[in-house]
């Protein structure tokens, strides 16, 4: 028997190129993201007046840190960035709306 050869790898651009449909959503779900950081940076829980350090910081701050971070994955999308890479942020993101949600129950 013969052994086969093993194929040559892709280059890093090949391995990762985004269809347009990906690009496409890519961007408006980084643009939709964005807007949402910007609206949860004004819209502050009133809860977050009564509470102090670590639960005010959660409170303050992680749902615009959430939005923003999906803003970072949907920008990762639209360049076909690893899937890795993406995944990081998206589990960043989910962390930061459990502590957020964490914060305003206890």
């Amino acid at each position: 028997m013969t052994r086969r050869q093993p194929a040559a790898p892709l280059p890093a651009a090949a391995r990762h190129e985004p269809t347009a449909r990906q690009r496409w959503l890519g961007w408006s779900g980084a643009v939709i993201a964005t807007g949402m950081t910007t609206v949860w940076s004004l819209v502050i829980p009133e809860r977050a007046a009564t509470a102090t350090g670590l639960q005010e910081a959660a409170i303050r701050y992680g749902h615009p840190v959430c939005w923003a971070l999906l803003a970072i994955v949907g920008v990762l999308t639209a360049i076909g960035a690893p899937r890795r890479a993406r995944d990081a942020f998206a589990f960043a993101a989910g962390a930061s709306y459990v502590a957020f949600l964490a914060g305003l129950t206890l």
